[in-house]
Formats: structure tokens, C-alpha cells, sequence
């Protein structure tokens, strides 16, 4: 068995892994205990065995500066870049394809031959989401945001193509001219709160496009906790039918980096 272990900004994900399967997964935030007690914490939590572990896969931004004192196993650093296209590619079963990680920001990596490397981001993230949601509407918690947001409307807060032209023959009515440029009087907080969600997600799925057309590839493979959830999956959808690419959401997608580290120790490199 093998654990992977993602230091991320504002959160940690850990996973264990046994071959091909995805035994056990766990997100924490906000937690301030050493890296190696979370460990082991995990561990007693999912009941694994110290014995049943060979070793460690550790990565994220924080990676470096994790300290695992009372883990006596083995412990390999994975580039986060690395992790990241692995990851996105091995649970999609998807070899050639851009991989967008939506964490406190967003990195884009293009994965091909089985080679993994660095092509972009922005500082549009989960980050984003959180600050917003704790200063407009005073919830800290991004499950509690994401919850608030799906009672919402975004069309009472966006500018789409249905607001600015009669017909068209190319663009959906429903594509977003503008993001948070309406901004009706009987807007509710709930529209807002997804209209910001939206543009966050908008802005991950569109630079993945411009990537696709630049790196001659099809498939946008979309990772991190927001991947998770409803409304990433309308706006991904509504991507796949835009751009004519395929946007793949896949299953455990918000622990993808850390599955992918200890997919990298597996494969052995």
C-alpha cells in the first residue's frame, strides 16, 4: 500500500492506495497538527496497518517543508506538476490531455506520452471562492458556499449572448458575454454566489481551451475539491458542446494530485 499526501495551500489530501485501487481518501482543512501526525491519524482513522505500508508519496506547495516525525516509512517527494498530470490522466484513462488543477489557484499542466509538464495557471481558484464567500456573505465554510450558491441564478447576475443579440446561429443564448455585468436589482445573494462560482470555473475551462488549441490535444481533464460538485459539472458540460473538446471530471478528481503521487511511486518513477 501505498499513501499519497498533498500539502496544499489551505488544505491536505491524503489517499491510500493498494495497485489499481483507491482504498481510502481523506480532505482536511484548516489543521494546524504536523504533517506526520496527520499521517498516522489517517492511518488509525482507516485502520491501516503500519506494516501494510511501503512507503509515502508526498507533494503540493507545502511539500518541502513537511516534517513526518513518528512515520518510519519511507517517504518520496513527487513533483507537484508531476502528480497533478499523473493523477488527472491515470483515473481518466485519458494519455493525452491539458489538466487543470482548481486548488487555492489553478495550474494548468499538458500531459502526453506519459510526460507531464508546466503550461500555465492563474491565481483564480478555490482561494478565490473562499475569500469572496467569507467577505460577501459571511460563510467560511466552501461546502456550506457551494450549497448556498446551487439555490441561485446565475442569469440575473451575468450578461449572456441571449441578452445581446435576437438570434445567432453560432453561440448558445445562455453563453456568458460578461460575467457579473448585469447585476439586477432582484439578484439574490444565492445568484451571486453562484455567479461567482461560475466565473471561477469559466475562467479554469476557457484558458484549458486556449491550451488545447495551442498544444494540438482534445481532452481537458479537470482535478481539485471544486471539480466535485453540480455546478462544475453544468459548466463543464456546457464547455464539451462550446469548444468541441472533451471535458473529463473523473471519479476521486478532487484528490487527483495525491493519487497521482502514489501513482508515481507504484510505476516507480
Amino acid at each position: 500500500m501505498i499513501l499519497g499526501y498533498d500539502k496544499g495551500a489551505s488544505a491536505v489530501k491524503v489517499v491510500a492506495l493498494d495497485g489499481d485501487r483507491v482504498l481510502f481518501t481523506k480532505s482536511i482543512v484548516g489543521n494546524e497538527k504536523p504533517d506526520g501526525e496527520l499521517l498516522l491519524e489517517f492511518m488509525r482513522e482507516k485502520q491501516v496497518a503500519e506494516d501494510d505500508v511501503a512507503a509515502a508519496a508526498i507533494t503540493g506547495v507545502g511539500a518541502e517543508k513537511c516534517c513526518f516525525e513518528g512515520f518510519i516509512k519511507p517517504i518520496k517527494l513527487i513533483p507537484e506538476i508531476e502528480a497533478t498530470g499523473e493523477g488527472g490522466s491515470w483515473l481518466s484513462k485519458i494519455d493525452e490531455a491539458i489538466v487543470v488543477s482548481i486548488g487555492t489557484g489553478t495550474s494548468i499542466a499538458l500531459a502526453k506520452n506519459g510526460k507531464y509538464s508546466h503550461i500555465g495557471g492563474s491565481g483564480v481558484g478555490s482561494g478565490t471562492l473562499r475569500g469572496l464567500s467569507k467577505k460577501m456573505f459571511g460563510i467560511e465554510d466552501l461546502c456550506e458556499f457551494f450549497a448556498f450558491a446551487e439555490q441561485g441564478n446565475r442569469l440575473t447576475v451575468d450578461i449572456t449572448i441571449g441578452d445581446l443579440f435576437s438570434g445567432t446561429d453560432t453561440l448558445p443564448f445562455d453563453l456568458t458575454a460578461s460575467n457579473l455585468a448585469k447585476c439586477r436589482d432582484d439578484a439574490t445573494d444565492s445568484d451571486w454566489a453562484y455567479a461567482i462560482i461560475n466565473t471561477v470555473m469559466e475562467v479554469a475551462g476557457s484558458h484549458a481551451a486556449l491550451a488545447c488549441n495551442g498544444y494540438g490535444v482534445k481532452n481537458v481533464i479537470i482535478t481539485g475539491g471544486v471539480s466535485q460538485t453540480k455546478i462544475a459539472k453544468a459548466v463543464y458540460d456546457n464547455f464539451t458542446k462550446l469548444y468541441k473538446l472533451n471535458y473529463v471530471i473523473p471519479e476521486f478528481s478532487g484528490y487527483a494530485t495525491a493519487i497521482g503521487a502514489a501513482r508515481r511511486v507504484i510505476n516507480g518513477t
